[in-house]
């Protein structure tokens, strides 16, 4: 009887530290993995944005794909029909219109709601903030992380909060972001990301 007990306890012990490996396997990551992140040329992400400027506000399923300095944008959902396609390079912002590229950004052709991405601190600087880290081409302050952000920065007079983080392959990626500057802001909640296999 003693043995079929302590067979018995053997067993929930067992069950109970696979439990507990299954829990922390699963466990929502704590802090960003910075440093990974930022040797990423190539990434993907997928999710929604909304954004909102001086009162006017618009929402978007967003699909980002991220090749070096070029970003290749395709958004879909209230702000038309169908799915826009936009490209980022070089602090150019081009609309795919007819059958060609064109620029977004030059005079009569902005779109209101993507006007933020016409701004050329936003622009330059989305690429890293949404991986959640500051560009390392200007000067930022970091924040302690309070209210429950995971990681506070400001930069060129933006604040960039990462509010939630999930688990991608190895990595912790940002899962939700607050944008914020003059006169715009930008809440971008993250699906899914596309990252290249560890090496």
């Amino acid at each position: 009887m003693r043995q079929k007990a302590a067979f018995t306890g053997f067993l929930v012990a067992v069950a109970w530290l696979l439990a507990g490996c299954t829990a922390a396997g699963n466990r929502v990551p704590a802090v960003l993995d910075a440093a990974a992140l930022a040797e990423l040329e190539s990434w993907g992400l997928r999710g929604r944005v909304a954004l909102n400027r001086e009162g006017r506000g618009a929402q978007a399923n967003v699909l980002w794909r991220q090749e070096g300095p070029l970003a290749r944008l395709e958004l879909s959902g209230p702000w038309g029909v169908g799915a826009e396609r936009v490209r980022i390079e070089d602090g150019d912002v081009n609309l795919f219109s007819e059958g060609d590229w064109v620029s977004m950004c030059a005079p009569g052709m902005q779109i209101d709601e993507l006007e933020m991405l016409c701004d050329s601190a936003p622009l330059q600087s989305l690429p890293y903030w949404l991986r959640g880290l500051p560009d390392p081409g200007s000067p930022f302050t970091e924040y302690s992380s309070g209210q429950g952000a995971v990681r506070e920065f400001r930069q060129d007079g933006w604040r960039i909060e990462v509010n939630a983080l999930a688990r991608s392959g190895d990595l912790a990626v940002p899962r939700r972001l607050n944008i914020s500057g003059p006169g715009a802001s930008m809440r971008v909640a993250i699906t899914n990301w596309e990252l290249p296999p560890a090496r």
